[in-house]
C-alpha cells in the first residue's frame, strides 16, 4: 500500500498535530473520505469535527478520549467513538494522532469485526499502523516533541 501522511491544517492546532492518510491515486484524505461517506450522521460528525478541533487547538489528543487496542497489541491502533460512528486511528500521544476511516457499528453488533464495512476500515488501519511503525523504528519517520512529524528517507509515494 502506498500513501502519504496529510496534516490537516484546520484541525492542527497549538496543543496537537492532526494527520490523515492519502492512498496513492486517490483524491481525498482516509478523514475526507469518512465525512463523505457518513454524511446521513450529520450530527455525529459535527461532534467528533468539534472534539478533533478542540485537540488540536485546546486539550491535545487526550488517551482517554479513544479506545485503544483495536488493533495488534502495541500498534497503537484506536478509534475516536461518537455515538454509533467508529473513526479509526494510530494514536501517538497528546500531540500526534493519524486518523484513516471508519463507519456505522449498529448497536447489535457485538463487534467492529461483525459489520464487514467497518471491519475492513479498521484492517486498513492496521495495515497503515504496521508500514508507519516500521518507518519509525527505522528512523525514516520520527515525531518530534511538538507532534509534528520529520520524513527522513521513507519512500511511501
Amino acid at each position: 500500500m502506498q500513501f502519504k501522511i496529510v496534516e490537516n491544517e484546520s484541525l492542527t492546532g497549538g496543543m496537537a498535530h492532526i494527520y490523515s492518510i492519502l492512498i496513492k491515486d486517490e483524491e481525498f484524505t482516509l478523514l475526507e473520505q469518512f465525512f463523505n461517506d457518513n454524511e446521513q450522521y450529520a450530527d455525529d460528525l459535527n461532534t467528533i469535527l468539534e472534539k478533533l478541533f478542540v485537540m488540536g487547538h485546546d486539550i491535545g489528543c487526550r488517551r482517554d478520549h479513544f479506545k485503544h487496542e483495536e488493533g495488534l497489541p502495541g500498534d497503537g491502533v484506536a478509534a475516536l467513538r461518537v455515538g454509533n460512528l467508529r473513526l479509526y486511528c494510530l494514536y501517538f500521544d497528546r500531540t500526534a494522532v493519524i486518523f484513516g476511516s471508519g463507519g456505522f457499528k449498529p448497536p447489535e453488533a457485538r463487534a467492529y469485526q461483525d459489520v464487514p464495512e467497518l471491519n475492513e476500515k479498521a484492517k486498513q488501519m492496521k495495515e497503515i499502523a504496521s508500514i508507519i511503525n516500521k518507518a519509525i523504528i527505522e528512523k525514516d519517520i520520527v515525531i518530534n516533541d511538538d507532534g509534528s512529524l520529520t520524513i527522513n528517507n521513507w519512500d511511501y509515494d
